[in-house]
């Protein structure tokens, strides 16, 4: 990926990141809608990426801006575990905020490592019922947000990254 300078003020952003860990794996879900203002600029950008061998990354903002951390960080496979990322991810932020260059994202972060997955507690839930959790999470977040569209992409980490492509909830397209 070539290198990228986030900029001051976002130009095009994104909407919703939902993350959710399931009994077998983590599961990320993202609308894939990106406006320029008020205006939905593109229907169609991947906002969710593997990270190493054992996480995934989704962000809910600017576009260029999951670029920009992709290109701080390591592309070769790398061994560490979701948690590592996360705390190095939360460093990143932190230095940018504190500089008055913020990264205009809100980020999930979920992986599985030595079967243990990190992400936040829920209950048991099959995929199954996690994928219909994750669509109902994603039909609220389009009835709250002007900017979302009814087309988002689901993506799983069990043993390895992987996407299950793109789904349309809430209404008839």
């Amino acid at each position: 990926m070539p290198k990228h300078d986030p900029p001051k003020y976002p130009y095009v952003t994104g909407t919703s990141v939902i993350g959710i860990k399931y009994k077998d794996g983590i599961l990320v879900a993202a609308d894939m809608g990106s406006s320029y203002g008020s205006t939905l600029r593109y229907k169609s950008v991947e906002r969710i990426i593997p990270v190493g061998k054992h996480s995934l990354l989704g962000s809910s903002a600017i576009y260029i801006s999951i670029n920009s951390l992709y290109d701080n960080m390591w592309d070769d496979d790398n061994s560490l575990g979701p948690k590592v990322v996360h705390n190095y991810l939360n460093r990143i932020m932190y230095n940018r905020r504190n500089k008055f260059n913020p990264l205009w994202n809100a980020l999930v972060l979920g992986g599985v490592k030595n079967g243990k997955k990190y992400l936040g507690m829920v209950r048991g839930l099959s995929f199954e019922e996690a994928v219909k959790l994750l669509e109902k999470c994603m039909c609220v977040c389009l009835l709250r947000d002007r900017s979302a569209i009814n087309k988002f992409q689901v993506c799983s980490f069990r043993h390895k990254f992987q996407i299950h492509g793109m789904h349309s909830a809430c209404f008839a397209s």
